[in-house]
């Protein structure tokens, strides 16, 4: 006679019935065991999957970096230039990347804005603090939001 293993009585709903407290303890706990045993190892691939990606994404930018030099900043229109104070301190504080960011953004803002609506930059300087700048703009959107 072929005597069915656990887990195929514990699959068929006529035999589940007829199962010992024991036996369904059995079973339920090695149905827990390989669910959590197939969540741990496709966690684990995924895991390399993304590691390997990491470092493939790494070295690109490793090597871009090594052989194009960074982009000059954009040009920004005279009238966002006008009245600001002089940008030798600012530069040595700040990196070239960011005040690439920076005048671009003023660039994007001087092109979607009306004629009326003129920028004029008189600082740039490091906001001091332990909170980031997504912290400070949250802060700021929420307290925007509350005064309409």
């Amino acid at each position: 006679m072929n005597e069915l293993s656990i887990m195929e009585r514990f699959a068929d709903p006529v035999l589940f019935e007829q199962l010992s407290k024991g036996e369904l303890v059995q079973g339920a706990l090695i149905t827990t065991m390989m669910g959590m045993g197939i969540t741990f190892v496709v966690l684990t691939l995924l895991w390399g999957v993304i590691a390997a990606v990491t470092k493939v994404i790494n070295g690109t930018e490793k090597k871009n970096s090594g052989s194009t030099p960074l982009a000059a900043p954009a040009a920004v229109p005279a009238a966002a230039v006008q009245n600001t104070a002089p940008a030798a301190p600012a530069t040595a504080e700040i990196g070239a990347e960011i005040i690439a960011v920076i005048t671009a953004a003023i660039a994007a803002m001087e092109n979607q804005s009306s004629t009326s609506n003129q920028l004029i930059i008189r600082k740039i300087s490091r906001v001091s603090g332990n909170s980031t700048s997504w912290s400070r703009a949250g802060a700021a959107d929420c307290i925007e939001s509350r005064k309409i």
